[in-house]
């Protein structure tokens, strides 16, 4: 490239120099945010499709979520009206090459994911803290919760603690899952007809059509459990311990026995959070998950097997009139101009 030398400021310089880079314009910067927050694609398609680089969209998605509003904000100004049964659950995300984790309340009456909280790891002290800012800040009514049991039973009891006397639902689907986890299915196990028979068996007990029968089995099931090995017994002992928080459901109608509604939620967030390959910080995810919350709770459902739903969001569901937001502008603090 040929350089020039001026005589005026004894500096040499590119015919680059003069041509301004190119500034994108707000309109191009909040329509690639939506791309990658709304679509199934990720953020370096939608940098090749509107012609930048990837990082630079990166940037975008970064500038815009660290001036959105956070959970607590955003509550304070639409005002939803929610069902009162509380659902909590937590996944993984990477971040710095580490795992932590989002914690996620949503509100099963309406399928509104209203708060999440990034953690380091799924222990008491955080577990305590977003309970306390659900009950405190939140003023969630709470009138029932359905969770998985947590690490430890951290879950079962801090709600025990925050929300004394509310009914708890441990949901069935985590437990089964553990069970089947650990397990072996493989055919080539000695165990392999005995380790069938075992989580048939449990599955009957959980998703049994009413108290009664459950009981029935698990005392059936007490009866015969010298025939297993002792794995099966630790898997007999937690579902005695836990056969309460697992059958609550059968004494208070309104509780869903799993926590479907939050995985469901979850399940869309992972799939969007393998596009993203990890977080370089924390502060990145977080202005991320701001974002991406506030786009599901605006964006209506399409394909719900309860057709009240359809063409509802969330918010709207909690009797929000959304129709005259758009979600990235109401998700921004007012110091950003657009």
């Amino acid at each position: 490239m040929q350089r020039f030398y001026c005589c005026n400021c004894h500096k040499s310089f590119t015919k680059a120099f003069f041509s301004k880079r190119k500034r994108s314009s707000y309109a191009t910067l909040s329509d690639a945010v939506k791309r990658v927050i709304e679509d199934r694609v990720s953020y370096r398609h939608v940098a090749k499709r509107i012609g930048v680089s990837a990082p630079a969209v990166l940037n975008w998605v970064n500038q815009f979520g660290q001036n959105a509003k956070t959970p607590i904000e955003i509550a304070q100004e639409p005002h939803p009206q929610w069902s009162g049964i509380l659902g909590v659950d937590g996944k993984a995300v990477k971040v710095s090459g580490s795992e932590a984790v989002v914690l996620v309340a949503v509100d099963m009456g309406t399928n509104d994911p209203f708060f999440f909280q990034l953690a380091e790891a799924e222990s008491e002290e955080e577990a305590e803290k977003f309970f306390l800012i659900i009950k405190e800040i939140f003023n969630y009514p709470v009138t029932a919760v359905v969770s998985d049991l947590g690490k430890g039973r951290v879950f079962v009891n801090l709600v025990d603690q925050i929300f004394p006397g509310v009914p708890h639902q441990a949901c069935v689907t985590h437990f089964s899952g553990y069970v089947d986890m650990k397990l072996p299915k493989s055919k080539k196990s000695r165990y392999y007809k005995q380790n069938e028979f075992f989580r048939s068996y449990i599955k009957n007990i959980l998703f049994a059509t009413n108290f009664n029968d459950a009981d029935e089995l698990l005392l059936r099931l007490r009866h015969i459990e010298h025939l297993f090995e002792a794995k099966h017994h630790r898997e007999i002992i937690r579902l005695r311990r836990n056969f309460n928080l697992l059958t609550a459901h059968f004494f208070h109608p309104e509780l869903p026995r799993d926590t479907n509604v939050v995985e469901n939620i979850i399940k869309e967030l992972d799939r969007k959070l393998v596009q993203m390959c990890g977080f370089k910080n924390p502060q990145n995810a977080y202005n991320f998950l701001k974002l991406w919350f506030c786009a599901y709770r605006f964006r209506p459902f399409t394909g719900s097997k309860y057709s009240h739903r359809n063409g509802r969001s969330p918010l709207s569901l909690a009797m929000v009139e959304t129709s005259r937001f758009d979600w990235l502008k109401f998700s921004q603090t007012k110091n950003r101009s657009g």
